[in-house]
């Protein structure tokens, strides 16, 4: 069929089955979605048909990893082409197992792999913008998998005067909006984020933002600090140690942690540079590796603290705090901030207590924007990122 056809044919079905690819700030590979999607917005209904964790293999992470803290040119150029192709593998891996024939997916949604974000303005002559790199073409997935694929969601937000991020915010309003309790969404990927759902909320009502590190920083300490690790499995080496309330402090002075939303960040800020300024002033102190690791954590717990305190529970009726991602993992991560945010009257959930399988969320959510894009519905939220208006993200492959 003309590829311009069967993109309006998709296009006008009430119900489409759709694949989500997500590779978070942890840069530890593809998760992946098939759903079948119905409706629009808070009417949006949905059914998981499959789902699959796809790790990178060692020498594309590695690549991806040197890339974020260091990458040239060729590297940006080489993974823009080998993370999608190495996406589509794992996309049509998935599907064979999951016995879903490829020509029952009508469309994939993906995010590719965030290697830069930079939310401040950048002012050349009299241009003015921000700037965000997904890598992952989004033609290449297309080719390989032979389904049209939308990504590169970002860019419109920010083209309409935004930050770009968090982009799952909509999501979390078309899933989550209760209509009697007010609800934060509590994100704890390799950033930490928050989405401010008010009881029974309209588009205009609510509002989200990063609240700082999320598990990012632990997983450079431990990547430095213990051979053959890359992160602290269910939060055991912080159990062992002793948050050191002087670094801490100075942590929780960052000029981001304190600034008011919209706001969004990344590795560029909370990643192995501050590590390693952390772990040197730590050792100066002679603190064991577990005090290192033990204050990182308590960081990633009161910075989204802070954030509620000042910037939610005085501006929105909040009942309830559901925390989704890798984080939920980190019992120690979970402990402390359990008891942190109940001290404030919230009660504290996990996805999971509401069906959603955190691990998948976010592959759930470039799913359901795929989706809302080829509804022609506006699937970006200024109260998020600050943009001038709402707007149709995702950029269309044939």
């Amino acid at each position: 069929m003309n590829p311009v056809k069967r993109l309006i044919d998709i296009a006008m079905r009430e119900t489409r089955i759709v694949a989500g690819l997500m590779s978070g700030t942890s840069a530890d590979g593809v998760d992946i979605a098939i759903m079948e999607i119905t409706g629009s917005g808070r009417g949006i209904k949905y059914r998981i048909l499959g789902k699959e964790v796809e790790k990178y293999p060692g020498g594309l992470r590695s690549m991806v990893l040197r890339t974020l803290d260091a990458g040239g040119l060729h590297d940006i150029c080489a993974l823009n082409i080998l993370i999608a192709r190495f996406f589509a593998k794992a996309f049509e891996n998935a599907r064979e197992v999951l016995g879903i024939k490829r020509g029952e997916i009508d469309l994939v949604g993906s995010h590719g792999q965030t290697v830069y974000h930079f939310p401040e303005l950048i002012r050349i002559d009299d241009l003015v913008s921000r700037c965000t790199l997904q890598l992952g073409s989004v033609q290449v997935i297309a080719e390989d998998t032979g389904i049209i694929t939308i990504g590169n969601f970002r860019v419109r937000d920010i083209a309409a005067g935004g930050m770009g991020a968090p982009i799952i915010a909509y999501v979390d309003y078309a899933l989550l909006s209760n209509p009697s309790t007010g609800r934060a969404i509590q994100n704890i990927g390799g950033i930490a984020n928050v989405t401010v759902l008010p009881p029974d909320p309209s588009i205009d009502s609510i509002y989200a933002f990063d609240t700082g590190p999320g598990n990012s920083l632990i997983d450079y300490a431990v990547s430095i600090l213990y051979d053959g690790m890359e992160y602290d499995p269910d939060g055991e080496i912080a159990s062992r140690g002793s948050p050191d309330p002087e670094i801490l402090e100075e942590l929780m002075s960052h000029p981001f942690i304190r600034a008011p939303p919209p706001k969004t960040t990344g590795r560029e800020v909370f990643g192995k540079n501050l590590v390693l300024k952390v772990i040197e002033k730590a050792r100066a102190k002679r603190l064991s590796r577990e005090d290192i690791v033990a204050t990182l954590t308590m960081y990633t717990v009161e910075s989204i603290v802070y954030n509620y305190k000042e910037y939610i529970l005085p501006r929105v009726k909040i009942d309830e705090v559901i925390v989704g991602g890798g984080g939920t993992r980190n019992k120690t991560i979970m402990r402390w901030l359990k008891k942190h945010l109940e001290s404030l009257g919230l009660r504290v959930f996990i996805h999971e207590d509401l069906g959603i399988d955190s691990k998948i969320k976010e592959a759930m959510g470039m799913a359901l924007l795929a989706h809302e894009t080829l509804n022609g519905v506006p699937n970006n939220v200024p109260g998020a990122t600050g943009a001038l208006r709402r707007v149709v993200m995702g950029e269309i492959a044939l």
